[in-house]
């Protein structure tokens, strides 16, 4: 997780940014990516309320 750089929450429910953005903290709060929040109109599974979406970098 260390090498995480940006996170993108889509989220199914916009009103849920909250929620989303402490479940974020829990996870992210030291490591601190960039992060955005995106609204989605839905997924493939319709219970899912949110997708994430990381970007990193390794380094050897």
């Amino acid at each position: 997780m260390n090498d995480v750089i940006r996170t993108r929450l889509y989220l199914k429910d916009m009103k849920k940014w909250k929620e989303a953005a402490k479940a974020h903290g829990e996870v992210f709060s030291d490591i601190q990516p960039a992060c955005g929040f995106i609204g989605a109109s839905g997924f493939i599974d319709p219970e899912w309320l949110v997708e994430v979406e990381a970007d990193c970098v390794l380094q050897e």
